[in-house]
């Protein structure tokens, strides 16, 4: 079985995931992959507060058990939320077998810059995804099903 969806939004779990991409693609539960939201007692409860427990599941990249990428659940195709490119790197370079990112969101923070509308890159972001096409790993900008994806690499050079 393989993931519905697996995207890179720094905002993590929010209206368009919930509500856009939750209604076209059904998943049944998020698996967020995100070192400081599962250090935080407060930030896990944040997320999962307005939905039933067993929709979320959060893994800390760090965790000893975290030698493996994290598999999808037998029962049904869930979604893999990720904050960045390089923690896509890291899975990937861990053995997860993913052909895609949706970059759906990397906003504005100081030393990155515009490449799309919702799309603001560092040097990090820059090396990660030249890493991740150098593997031929698709990243598709595209904040909502209904937009047209469009190849990171088509807006930012990363050969």
């Amino acid at each position: 079985m393989s993931w519905v969806l697996h995207r890179l939004d720094d905002r993590l779990i929010h209206g368009q995931v919930l509500v856009a991409w939750g209604q076209r693609l059904s998943p049944q539960r998020i698996v967020i992959v995100d070192d400081a939201v599962a250090a935080s007692e407060w930030e896990r409860q944040l997320w999962w507060t307005p939905r039933p427990a067993s929709t979320c599941a959060c893994f800390p990249w760090r965790r000893p058990s975290a030698r493996t990428p994290p598999r999808p659940p037998r029962r049904a195709p869930p979604s893999l939320l990720l904050r960045d490119l390089p923690t896509a790197l890291r899975l990937v370079e861990a053995g997860a077998e993913i052909a895609a990112f949706n970059v759906g969101g990397l906003h504005h923070a100081p030393g990155k810059d515009k490449v799309a509308e919702y799309v603001y890159l560092d040097d990090a972001d820059r090396a990660a995804a030249r890493a991740l096409h150098a593997r031929h790993i698709g990243l598709d900008v595209q904040d909502v099903p209904a937009s047209r994806a469009v190849p990171l690499a088509s807006i930012e050079p990363l050969a």
